[in-house]
């Protein structure tokens, strides 16, 4: 199954044409990324409850949360990190896609530098995406469907 799968179709015509444009862009083959990964589209509820437990439940409740959407056993310290502020994700419509850079190919490259993310964001943009980096809280690997495209 592709990850892309489930998106919206025109949504996901603007995200394969950016991640085209990101997988041959020569400023960021020169920070080193080899490869854009593309690390979730479409979520299901149990999933996006999952991950808004974190930070908000104890420990034992956050990975009972995580077992019962099917999802990984998080670390004490991810547990206790918040990673989202909603229930109403744009994930859950196949209107969000979360990627991330690569400098192998198949490891994702979390800590790359501001340039990277930077870069990734203003590919994104030119084919219609919002950015979450330009978000107060930031979540730099989120790309949804902007209001003014939707009818595009």
């Amino acid at each position: 199954m592709n990850k892309l799968d489930g998106l919206q179709p025109k949504f996901r015509g603007r995200v394969e044409a950016a991640l085209g444009v990101m997988n041959i862009d020569a400023e960021l083959k020169k920070y080193g990324v080899q490869k854009i990964i593309v690390v979730e589209g479409l979520r299901t509820l149990p999933t996006q409850m999952a991950y808004y437990s974190r930070g908000r439940m104890k420990t034992a409740d956050v990975r009972a949360m995580y077992e019962a959407a099917g999802l990984y056993k998080p670390t004490d310290t991810e547990a206790q990190t918040p990673n989202t502020w909603t229930l109403k994700s744009r994930h859950l419509d196949g209107k969000a896609v979360d990627l991330a850079p690569s400098k192998d190919g198949k490891t994702i490259w979390w800590d790359a530098p501001d340039t990277v993310w930077q870069r990734m964001g203003e590919i994104g943009k030119q084919f219609g995406l919002a950015w979450g980096g330009d978000w107060p809280q930031k979540d730099r690997p989120h790309f949804e469907e902007l209001d003014e495209w939707r009818d595009k």
